[in-house]
């Protein structure tokens, strides 16, 4: 009889959740689902935007095939995997880095204000921080090249030579994301017990010790928390590499989202870009599963 009460006076809960959760969900039905769903049926047709509609047809797994033997997308694979790898090892170095040394005693006068100028980059659009780096890598004005000058060194090409390209990706990806990197961090630092680390330091524990051997156990949620976020986040750049280098010199900087974006508005070929897009969405999905199982740990 109480649980029967219960459940009539959970009722109106339940029906005040749904309520206030139902705009939400219509949101992401009608400009994500569907769109995707859609996108979905258009990857198995001949889908080319510059030509006639009567030219459409369905073709089966073609795009798919197409796609996956294609030369140009199996490099950008390449190269957005190297890229990932690179980025997201960089932002948990910098990252863990700058959140130990901003959350101990040392310099306590100057933290809050590095605080501060750290994060600036999180307020800055991708664009915009495009625009800035590709003014400092200017061959002939730019600030680093300047800077080599001084120093009695030749100026470097940054952005029309294979590897000083990707170079220049990696650190403005860097520059651009570690901030975010660094906050988790300094957040899940303050949960580390202050009794655990007195104690290894009477027991005669240096700090190299107590980072790894207390600390670093005590946040690893956090860091796979970052690992993961960061992953997902870096391997679709799109809007940098469009900005900085536009895929170039030649196609070497091409990433995976530049590619498929390529394939399906500067060529027209939709059905194509589409099975490029499920196709990585599909890596997506399995490298962050692979991610998380690499890193879980049972309880």
């Amino acid at each position: 009889m109480h649980e029967g009460k219960g459940r009539r006076l959970n009722k109106p809960k339940r029906v005040a959740a749904f309520v206030f959760i139902s705009p939400a969900v219509l949101f992401l039905v009608v400009f994500s689902v569907i769109p995707m769903l859609y996108s979905f049926g258009i990857s198995f047709f001949h889908y080319n935007t510059s030509m006639n509609a009567d030219t459409i047809r369905f073709i089966g797994l073609k795009n798919y095939v197409s796609v996956l033997t294609n030369k140009q997308f199996l490099d950008s694979a390449c190269w957005t995997f190297i890229f990932t790898v690179s980025a997201v090892a960089l932002n948990l170095l910098f990252g863990m880095t700058l959140a130990v040394v901003l959350t101990t005693n040392f310099l306590p006068r100057i933290s809050k204000v590095m605080k501060t100028v750290f994060t600036i980059p999180m307020m800055i659009a991708p664009i915009v921080i495009a625009t800035i780096w590709k003014l400092m890598f200017s061959p002939i004005y730019g600030v680093l090249n300047g800077l080599l000058v001084s120093m009695g060194l030749d100026r470097v090409e940054w952005l029309s030579a294979v590897v000083p390209a990707r170079i220049s990706l990696v650190i403005v990806e860097v520059w651009a994301t570690t901030p975010l990197c660094m906050l988790i961090f300094m957040a899940a630092l303050k949960t580390v017990p202050e009794e655990l680390l007195e104690a290894a330091t009477i027991d005669g524990a240096n700090w190299r010790q107590k980072f790894f051997q207390v600390t670093m156990p005590l946040i690893r949620n956090f860091t796979v928390l970052v690992l993961t976020m960061r992953f997902m986040d870096a391997i679709r750049m799109f809007d940098i590499v469009y900005n900085l280098t536009n895929g170039g010199p030649g196609t070497s900087t091409e990433t995976l989202a530049s590619t498929i974006y390529k394939m399906a508005f500067r060529y027209y070929n939709v059905g194509e870009g589409s099975a490029g897009a499920f196709i990585f969405f599909v890596l997506i999905v399995l490298f962050s599963l692979l991610i998380m199982k690499l890193t879980g740990k049972e309880e």
